[in-house]
């Protein structure tokens, strides 16, 4: 290691916040449990990086920031291609050969359920947001790590320049089911707002041509930040639940450059009109009882469609039957706990 910790050489930048492990991810999943302190340092660009936490750095370039990017993922600890993803961009800024042009908070979410290669070990981390951890037992860890995020997110923003005009969250995501629809990007509710021109040109740049937008406020980190911190936020599922070195990062290569061009601050082309194809929830399925009944076949993928009259749902005397012409599945989970989401029936949008 170099005297200077301020000024390491290329091998080192990635390394002195981590030691003994090469890296954020190494780093996270052998300190699960260990208290953190946070540590300081300036890359030899003047970008400053803070060790904040576990699974948590913050960068913070030496020029005029315009924008507060948060980049999360983990918040299910099995959906590993994100995770690899966003620890390589981390190695990069590290080693500046990624330019650091915007505020950008890195957050893997869920350290004991990456180590578990689980979607979450005690409770459903995408659930606890928006102060819901609040109604939950307060001695798991994961509803203590919700908390925590909620205040690392809350503080990442109140801490930003004037400079700064614009808030964004890219909660990443892979799904447990196929997908007709490979990539697809949720828009959490918040009532009079439009999606800027700008996040569309986004999402098209990451390859994701499908937007669910949602019609209620909903409990997930996205939710918490583009409702209490007024960010522009998305979910974005981006692929399907692999183990750790069985991804195909070619397949992410839309995602990965357009996060790049995000955090080095550079202008993204213009999406053509359509590039982006939006959907509506029209319906949100809940399992209401130990009687309730599910009629979509485990086999459905993301995006399958129904005709209209067709029943998704009963129990006694409630149901839910199709009433658009045509509607379509996405997060079918049938074995939720009572009184959870156990799925999303949408309809088309033609108003993006």
């Amino acid at each position: 290691m170099t005297d200077n910790p301020l000024q390491p050489s290329n091998t080192v930048k990635i390394n002195f916040m981590f030691s003994p492990h090469k890296d954020m991810l190494g780093h996270t999943l052998a300190n699960a449990d260990s208290e953190h302190k946070a540590e300081h340092s300036i890359l030899s660009a003047g970008t400053e990086v803070t060790f904040l936490d576990t699974g948590i750095i913050k960068f913070e370039p030496n020029t005029a920031a315009t924008q507060s990017l948060v980049i999360s993922c983990a918040i299910h600890g099995n959906e590993t291609a994100p995770i690899e993803i966003v620890n390589q961009i981390i190695n990069d800024l590290l080693a500046e050969e990624q330019k650091c042009g915007q505020r950008v908070l890195f957050i893997f979410g869920n350290p004991w359920a990456m180590n578990a290669a689980e979607r979450f070990v005690d409770i459903n981390m995408n659930r606890l947001f928006c102060g819901h951890w609040q109604t939950q037992d307060l001695s798991l860890k994961e509803v203590k790590r919700a908390a925590k995020l909620e205040a690392y997110v809350a503080n990442f923003f109140a801490e930003e320049p004037v400079t700064v005009t614009e808030r964004l969250h890219y909660d990443c995501h892979t799904a447990i089911r196929d997908s007709t629809r490979t990539r697809f990007a949720v828009y959490p509710f918040v009532a009079e707002r439009k999606l800027p021109n700008s996040e569309k040109d986004f999402l098209a740049h990451a390859q994701i041509n499908t937007l669910l937008l949602q019609q209620k406020p909903a409990n997930t980190f996205s939710s918490f930040s583009s409702i209490k911190q007024n960010a522009q936020s998305f979910t974005l599922e981006l692929g399907k639940v692999q183990p750790f070195g069985s991804n195909n990062l070619a397949d992410f290569n839309g995602i990965d450059k357009a996060l790049r061009k995000r955090i080095a601050g550079e202008t993204l082309p213009s999406s053509v009109q359509g590039a982006v194809e939006g959907f509506e929830v029209c319906h949100e399925i809940e399992r209401t009882s130990v009687d309730w009944q599910f009629f979509i076949d485990d086999s459905a993928t993301n995006f399958s469609a129904y005709p209209e009259g067709f029943m998704v749902w009963q129990d006694g005397d409630k149901s839910y039957q199709v009433e658009n012409a045509e509607e379509y599945i996405v997060f079918p989970n049938p074995n939720v706990p009572i009184g959870q989401r156990a799925g999303l029936m949408l309809k088309k949008d033609n108003n993006l």
